[in-house]
Formats: C-alpha cells, structure tokens, sequence
C-alpha cells in the first residue's frame, strides 16, 4: 500500500476511527478530505484499506473496504531485555527495536541504571513505538513493559535461545545458527555493563555468551546491532 497514510485507530466491525494525535495529523497536518484513502491499524496483525467518510471535530470515521493480515509483521518471537540508560538512548533503542521486528521490550534498572524508570515514561515510550510502527509499516504492535532485574533473569531465562552481550568477556558466536531460531532473547546492558554479581546470575541462566567485537559499544550501538543481526538471520 505504497503511499496509502497509515493511522493508529479503532476498528469497529466495518468501520474505522481515528482520534486523539492522530487525527490531529490526519487533519491539521496532511490535510486529508472526505474520499480520500487511508490505512488503519489497530494492532491486531492486520491492515484495514478504506475511504474517510466523515471528519469530525472528535474523530475521522473510515469506512472499511479491505482487510488483510499484513506480511510485514515479525515471524518470530524476538524479545529485547535492555538495562535502564539515558533517556534520549531508550527512545532511539525502542524506535530501532520496533523497526528490527522485537515483538517485546522489556526495560529494567541494574546496578549501573543511570536512570530510574518509572510506569508514567511507559506512554512516552509508547507514543514513539507508534509512530515508528506506521513508519516501518508494521500493523502489530510492540510491547513496551518495565520489569525489575529478579523479573527479568525468569523471563530472559525461558526464551529458547538466548543472547547476552557481555563486553571485553564474551565469545566468538557462530550466528548462522540462528537460521531456525523463532524464540529469541537479547540482554544488553547500561552503559558501564552490569557488574560482576549481576553477569553471575545472567550467566547460571547458560545464554549464548556473545562478543561483538573489540570496541566497546555504546547501549543502543550493541541493541541495534545484535538486534539487527537476529533479525536478519533468523527470518524475522
């Protein structure tokens, strides 16, 4: 649907809404009419084609045309596990996560967090997951959760294949065999890494312990990167 505006909405049997910011965009900045064509999300997996029926002061009404699940959303099930860093790095790490196919983004704070987070960020973080999700054209939604670090050794500890980038102590990774990975977890840490007590439980949990490189790399560098990489290779 090259060209088609994409919009966050309601979907409502044969209809579609569109409120709030968006339609704020819908009107005020692209300017659309009654007639013209549009695409609606609402996170279930599928995009709904229709035409703008009504705009109104409250909502932009969308009569439905079409409906069909989109072959953009993620084939797999990649979770980013990421320790709380500056802010202007977590909203570049949740709008690349989106981008690279995470299903699930988990945030927890660790001994060298240099910020705390708090629930009342999580909309901030979502508005930006959002906006990347139309922008990559994705019609699923990623979750964005903040988790303490006991939550997240047990959650990172079921995912089937698990990836831990461990600066200056990680190992060579043969990453052809994520080819037939589907269950996939990435831990990265803060800038300054996690201390040693903190790698000692991440390590009882026998992830893939994974160098990338020489270079230390900046939090959102490493995510990106091994994100990047278990994406591609896997499928997703």
């Amino acid at each position: 649907m090259f060209g088609v505006k994409r919009f966050i909405g309601k979907i409502e049997g044969t209809v579609a809404f569109v409120e709030g910011e968006e339609l704020v965009h819908l009107k005020s900045v692209l300017r659309l009419k009654e007639g013209d064509e549009v695409c609606v999300v609402n996170g279930d997996g599928k995009d709904y084609l229709g035409k703008i029926s009504k705009i109104d002061k409250n909502y932009a009404k969308v009569d439905v045309i079409s409906s069909k699940i989109s072959e953009i959303c993620p084939k797999n099930d990649i979770s980013l596990f990421i320790a709380a860093t500056k802010r202007e790095k977590l909203e570049i790490i949740v709008q690349k996560a989106v981008e690279l196919g995470v299903k699930k983004l988990f945030m927890f704070e660790s001994e060298f967090s240099t910020m705390k987070l708090s629930s009342e960020k999580i909309s901030r973080y979502e508005k930006i997951m959002f906006s990347a999700t139309k922008q990559c054209e994705r019609a699923d939604f990623m979750s964005i959760e903040i988790v303490s670090f006991k939550q997240m050794l047990a959650l990172f500890g079921k995912k089937q294949t698990k990836l831990f980038a461990n600066e200056r102590e990680g190992e060579d990774f043969n990453f052809a065999s994520l080819k037939t990975a589907k269950d996939i977890g990435i831990l990265i840490g803060c800038e300054g890494g996690f201390s040693q007590n903190e790698k000692a439980q991440i390590l009882q949990l026998k992830p893939e312990n994974i160098s990338l490189g020489q270079r230390i790399l900046r939090a959102e560098t490493a995510a990106i990167l091994l994100t990047g990489m278990a994406s591609i290779i896997s499928g997703n």
